[in-house]
């Protein structure tokens, strides 16, 4: 394991604890002296990526380890544009312990310096457009998996009439929800043009625009549902907690098409 990814690792579960502690504890946190192991652990990843992105000449978006490297850091950019909108402190214990098991991953994830088939000027374009795209998409989705679960614990205290400490460190429904439907949104919008990306690498790497890879399907399948649920809820106001379990349910096609693809023989080169 690379001496770095111990300060990385060690941030991120610095930051897991102390947010678990604030959203569980009456006392008061020290939460202004948080932001420096945030800090540190946040400028290493993203050293991390540029270190290895020039020494291989390429973006370092290819195989395990780099994809997950990506993920983990797309994802801590996500929160803190989720945060600054929102002010939803309490989405940090939802989404941290996330970003440490995706960054523990890559950590442990066998190194390869293998690259991708990259033909021409145009390939060199497309592809970390395609795999970035893609994975911030992920990174997107995986925050409104955050707030829906915010929104179903909120609902589920409200229902029961049981305002505990956890109750009140939670954001509102509403903020809860619109933080879900902005970040399915924005999530959409970019694997979408992930998708499009990479069909035209594909077409212009062997000629073909589809290959019927599982990992391939899983994305189609994913782009589908959550078209479906932006529809919904543009048309006929679909919200609320049907709308968070469905967030959660995406939330899982979009972890089996990161890991139980791989098991069903993909070819795609970014697993």
């Amino acid at each position: 394991m690379d001496y770095l990814w111990f300060v990385i690792l060690s941030g991120y579960a610095l930051c897991v604890a102390e947010s678990i502690f604030s959203l569980t504890s009456k006392q008061p946190t020290l939460r202004r002296w948080m932001i420096f192991p945030l800090a540190l652990a946040f400028a290493t990843h993203t050293a991390w990526l540029v270190d290895r992105g020039i020494s291989l000449d390429r973006c370092p978006i290819a195989g395990t380890e780099e994809m997950f490297a990506f993920l983990s850091w797309a994802l801590v950019v996500s929160y803190l544009i989720a945060w600054k909108w929102s002010h939803a402190l309490a989405l940090k214990a939802f989404i941290f312990p996330i970003v440490l098991v995706i960054a523990t991953i890559a950590a442990v994830a066998p190194q390869s310096d293998a690259s991708p088939a990259i033909k021409g000027p145009l390939q060199s374009f497309l592809f970390p457009i395609h795999a970035g795209l893609i994975l911030l998409a992920y990174s997107a989705f995986f925050i409104a998996f955050g707030a829906g679960l915010m929104y179903l614990i909120q609902e589920r205290e409200l229902r029961l009439k049981r305002f505990g400490t956890f109750f009140y460190r939670l954001p509102s429904l509403d903020t809860c929800d619109s933080i879900s439907f902005k970040s399915m949104a924005v999530g959409f919008i970019m694997l979408t043009l992930g998708i499009a990306a990479g069909m035209g690498w594909q077409r212009i790497r062997d000629g073909h625009y589809w290959h019927g890879d599982p990992m391939e399907i899983f994305s189609i399948i994913t782009w589908f549902i959550y078209l479906a649920l932006i529809q919904s809820r543009r048309s006929s106001g679909w919200a609320g907690r049907t709308a968070a379990l469905a967030s959660i349910v995406g939330f899982m096609i979009v972890i089996f098409s990161l890991v139980g693809v791989r098991f069903l023989g993909t070819l795609h080169p970014f697993s």
